[in-house]
């Protein structure tokens, strides 16, 4: 939630991704999981991006790593940003590890930011990062509950007894935040507030029924209470600030932020769905059913637009289970003519036979099956099962 004085947290964020922009420049997103309100919070981010001084670089160590050994996230980064280097012959990411006065960062990619001095290095892999608070600049929500799906909301009161009920969306630490109602979006300034309150959407549906995390309170005994936090109250004195928390028998208890060292979230609810059932991947890419035109023994791919994969790089399809443990060959396309007199990429009975690319790799580990080509060169190809009629369809540029 809000910093009125240094004591008070920032909980307002925890159930939800979040984009903290640092006064440097840096931008991490991700979750709010630890904060010890006016030292320091932890973000398990999803994506970061770090501007630094390259004055002030302590040291720095860069790798090339092969594309194919690349984790998933940086494999579809560096597709998508074109950043791979080398050629037909192999391609490689250079990863680097650097240390300044201020950050240790590992496995980042330098990326030159042309309206900023500073060079930013990016990380797309899910890494934890403490954050100093005295850095942050504001705190932004990544996305808003859509529709009428039941969800938890902000009540904020003001000391005025105004009260908006919405979505707090950003805030600045020691300053404001701004809440969206359904009416507009409004800016508050921390003196003004009196209490925010977690609340449901919906009168069907109790807070704990909508929320997939776990709030711990450190005190500083040593002891620690777990459940909900549900309240956050303001007051000029430190007698009349403190947290409310519910347990899981549905009791509530108050206790002083005075006598709060740190904040904890803990997300019940934290694998992602790496690959969706039903379909297919090629290098991490979801990929869709081709579209194509069969003119007797002739087959027509008619998609206008088709991913491109850069020559030099192995080429692998995944799919949930074991449908690549199937009967699958890509075919090389050419151009030829429809009966319309037109022409587009396809193949004739004879070119199923002569193109023909059978797997260098097939694999089949933790349910996901999946089929590897080695460096194919440029042009268009169908991957094919002559038992099925689902067929997929990809570029390779130089």
């Amino acid at each position: 939630m809000v910093v009125v004085t240094t004591v008070m947290c920032l909980s307002v964020y925890a159930e939800e991704n979040s984009v903290v922009k640092l006064s440097d420049g840096s931008c991490i997103t991700g979750k709010i999981i630890v904060q010890r309100p006016g030292i320091d919070i932890v973000v398990a981010a999803e994506t970061a991006s770090f501007a630094i001084d390259e004055d002030l670089v302590l040291s720095i160590k860069k790798k090339k790593v092969k594309y194919e050994d690349l984790s998933r996230e940086w494999k579809r980064w560096a597709l998508t940003e074109k950043k791979l280097q080398g050629d037909a012959n192999g391609r490689f990411l250079i990863l680097c590890d650097l240390k300044t006065k201020k950050y240790t960062l590992t496995d980042v990619v330098k990326v030159e930011n042309t309206e900023n001095p500073k060079i930013v290095y990016t990380n797309v892999v899910d890494d934890n990062y403490s954050i100093n608070w005295k850095d942050i600049k504001t705190i932004q929500k990544v996305s808003l509950p859509q529709g009428n799906k039941p969800c938890v909301e902000d009540e904020v009161t003001t000391v005025s007894g105004r009260t908006y009920q919405g979505h707090i969306v950003s805030q600045q630490l020691g300053n404001s935040i701004s809440i969206k109602t359904k009416t507009g979006t409004f800016d508050l300034r921390l003196g003004e507030i009196a209490e925010i309150r977690k609340i449901s959407s919906s009168k069907s549906f109790k807070i704990n029924e909508l929320i997939d995390y776990s709030n711990t309170i450190v005190l500083k005994d040593g002891t620690t209470k777990t459940g909900i936090m549900t309240v956050q109250h303001y007051g000029k004195k430190s007698k009349d600030q403190y947290i409310t928390i519910m347990y899981n028998n549905g009791e509530r208890e108050n206790i002083q932020t005075d006598k709060i060292t740190e904040y904890r979230t803990t997300y019940q609810n934290t694998l992602k769905e790496v690959y969706n059932p039903n379909s297919v991947y090629v290098n991490e890419f979801q990929i869709k059913n081709a579209t194509t035109k069969v003119e007797g023994d002739d087959v027509f791919y008619v998609d206008k637009k088709v991913f491109p994969f850069p020559e030099g790089i192995v080429i692998t399809f995944k799919a949930e289970g074991a449908k690549f443990q199937e009967s699958w060959n890509l075919i090389a396309l050419e151009n030829i003519k429809m009966s319309n007199g037109s022409y587009t990429q396809g193949y004739t009975s004879k070119m199923k036979e002569s193109n023909s690319i059978k797997p260098s790799v097939t694999d089949l580990t933790n349910n996901v099956s999946s089929i590897s080509f080695t460096y194919l060169s440029p042009g268009f190809y169908a991957l094919v099962n002559p038992n099925r009629k689902e067929t997929y369809i990809i570029k390779i540029v130089k």
